[in-house]
């Protein structure tokens, strides 16, 4: 059964192969709520993937955001590294969909004993909305996402918006 899966993704993929794109983005995440008090609005570099279907596209996306903190902490150092994948659809000149998310923090900071650092994985939600621009043989997507994500602590709200251009 593991194979036929496997089998079918394999399939799936390489009849589709010319309708996939790959691009890169920027953009800002902006934190909400809880996150909010700890972070500021942090810069964010990543990859994206889109693969036309019929009715509807597969995408998905790797970030890597710089969280900046809210007060100026010496020796702070934090990332997030969200990837996501999920599925949109267009109705007129935008886009619109949702998705998983696994999001990847990374946290250190200076003590006088030394050095502290924390790490953790936490899943998570997204919805998109956003509309592509074509340019000249490439095209330009602006979008937004709200991110739901269930850490331990509580449930962090984050937005975020990109620019991208696809290859």
């Amino acid at each position: 059964m593991k194979l036929a899966v496997v089998i079918a993704i394999i399939a799936t993929i390489s009849a589709f192969a010319d309708y996939s794109e790959f691009g890169l983005h920027g953009g800002f995440y902006i934190p909400t709520g809880d996150a909010g008090d700890v972070y500021n609005l942090s810069p964010m570099l990543g990859g994206q993937f889109l693969m036309h279907m019929p009715l509807f596209a597969i995408e998905a996306s790797a970030s890597y955001v710089f969280l900046q903190p809210e007060n100026d902490i010496d020796g702070f150092s934090a990332h997030m590294i969200p990837l996501n994948a999920g599925l949109r659809t267009y109705g007129g000149g935008l886009f619109y969909g949702g998705g998983l998310e696994l999001d990847m923090f990374s946290v250190s900071w200076d003590t006088p004993a030394g050095e502290e650092s924390e790490s953790e994985s936490d899943f998570g939600v997204y919805g998109t909305l956003g509309t592509v621009i074509p340019m000249g043989g490439k095209k330009l997507e602006l979008a937004g996402k709200l991110h739901w994500i269930n850490t331990d602590q509580d449930d962090q709200w984050w937005l975020s918006a990109m620019a991208g251009i696809y290859f």
